[in-house]
């Protein structure tokens, strides 16, 4: 059974998008606005002023149209009562500037709507007075009756109508700029009062927005939290089941397997009575009827007992096999070049006449079960002696290296060795690389070899070459159940 969990986050990410651009853009907005009624509000003032500045020029132009006004009066008097005509210089400097100062003067009064009558009446009085005081000096300077007009008061009244009127112009001035800065200080206040307002409602706006947001977040980090709870408890319950499975199965197939072994074992142990049978009857039809038969018939009576003998050695063959894969594994020391001389000796007793030189280094030593190490050294150990034994000076050894920390066992020979591109083959049942007609065998040797190392927890490997002999390394770790 396979299940598909897939996970989806509660959070929408467009939504938070919109929730995060309404959160910015309307106060920005608020606050845009508000800039643009600052921007305005600065507009008016700088204009406010910009007024005042105009109202202070105008007061100083009058200022200088009096003062001029009186330089001109001041030199026709000083001029009558000293007939010095120092006196009029001024007089004349006056006279020059004044065109020019009451056109100045005309120019700052243009936005005010009664300047023209202001101005009018101005140049009327000052062209009243100018014509006073020129008569006056032409009386003067005639030796006339000057003084009469004098004492008239007709200058005096004419230049006191002049100040009149400046004085009315300057008040005027005065009270527009008191008035403009009235309204200037009045729109500050009231911006400042609008400004505060505003900033505290944009405030306001972006506290609820960011409280609104982090609940929103808030929830959906909660949703997507259960969510991925649910999802961790199902995978979970899946894992469970999965375990369950491969516990089930590996019960199964061990049970299946031992049934096999039980199975081959005992087809193993039942086939040895009919093969002695075969054996025992072959022998006596030749021991009995050996004379009476012909030598075609004695020579199918020895192979047919040669195939009883290997199919013997066969059958011993699988029952070790079997034993070794059945067999309950004892940990203990052992001495595996003590073990390793011993199979040596039993190998040279056999065949005493080969002249084979071993080479064991001593003091080897590892953990695991002594009886099926030992089979396994026979197996190693007899390959080497076997397949060196076509060769003159045969050398074979046992040694030990150590390899990143881990120690390798090693058998090398000096034999017809094997091609590497066959080396898979090595290690499974019935697989052989050489005739045996040359080298017998039954090819069950390595397999029972590689099933001792693995139970031991170990890894077995072998290099090669044709005519150059073969090394087998093998590992034991701690001996498995």
């Amino acid at each position: 059974m396979s299940s598909t969990l897939s996970w989806t986050p509660a959070t929408d990410p467009r939504r938070f998008r919109h929730l995060l651009l309404r959160s910015i853009l309307l106060p920005l907005t608020l606050l845009l606005l508000l800039a643009v009624v600052l921007l305005g509000v600065v507009g008016n003032l700088a204009q406010t002023q910009e007024q005042a500045r105009r109202s202070q020029k105008t007061l100083t132009r009058v200022e200088r149209v009096r003062q001029l006004l009186i330089d001109r009066e001041t030199g026709v008097r000083g001029y009558l009562l000293t007939q010095d005509p120092i006196f009029l210089e001024p007089y004349q400097a006056a006279g020059q500037r004044l065109p020019r100062a009451f056109e100045e003067l005309a120019q700052g009064l243009s936005d005010e709507p009664r300047s023209g009558a202001w101005m009018e009446e101005l140049r009327r009085r000052w062209r009243e007075w100018e014509r006073v005081a020129s008569e006056q000096l032409s009386l003067f300077q005639e030796k006339g009756e000057w003084m009469a007009l004098v004492r008239s008061g007709a200058g005096k009244a004419r230049m006191d109508a002049i100040r009149m009127t400046l004085d009315t112009i300057a008040e005027q001035e005065r009270q527009r700029a008191n008035l403009r800065g009235i309204q200037a200080e009045r729109a500050g206040r009231v911006t400042l009062i609008i400004g505060v307002l505003w900033t505290l409602a944009v405030g306001m706006l972006l506290a609820w927005f960011s409280r609104r947001q982090l609940l929103i977040l808030a929830r959906d980090y909660g949703a997507s939290l259960a969510q991925v709870r649910a999802q961790a408890d199902a995978l979970r319950a899946s894992e469970a089941r999965l375990e369950a499975r491969v516990a089930q199965r590996t019960s199964e197939l061990t049970t299946a397997n031992r049934e096999l072994e039980s199975f081959s074992y005992s087809v193993s142990h039942d086939l040895r009575a009919p093969l002695r049978a075969i054996d025992g009857f072959a022998q006596a039809i030749r021991e009995d009827e050996g004379g009476r038969l012909s030598s075609d018939g004695l020579q199918l009576l020895t192979r047919l007992q040669g195939a009883t003998t290997r199919m013997g050695q066969l059958i011993d063959d699988l029952l070790q096999l079997s034993r070794v894969t059945r067999a309950e594994l004892k940990s203990e020391p052992v001495d595996l070049s003590e073990l390793a001389s011993s199979v040596v000796q039993e190998l040279r007793q056999h065949e005493p006449g080969r002249d084979v030189m071993f080479s064991v280094q001593p003091g080897l030593t590892a953990r695991g079960d002594s009886r099926l190490l030992r089979v396994m050294m026979e197996n190693l150990l007899g390959n080497a002696w076997k397949f060196t034994s076509r060769r003159s000076g045969a050398h074979i050894e046992f040694f030990a290296e150590t390899a990143n920390g881990v120690t390798h066992y090693a058998v090398r020979d000096n034999g017809v060795g094997f091609d590497m591109a066959y080396a898979s083959k090595l290690f499974s049942p019935f697989q052989r690389l050489h005739k045996s007609t040359e080298y017998p065998g039954t090819g069950i040797g390595l397999a029972t070899v590689q099933r001792i190392v693995h139970r031991h927890g170990g890894h077995i490997e072998a290099q090669a070459a044709v005519g150059q002999g073969a090394t087998f390394r093998f590992t034991l770790q701690e001996a498995l159940p």
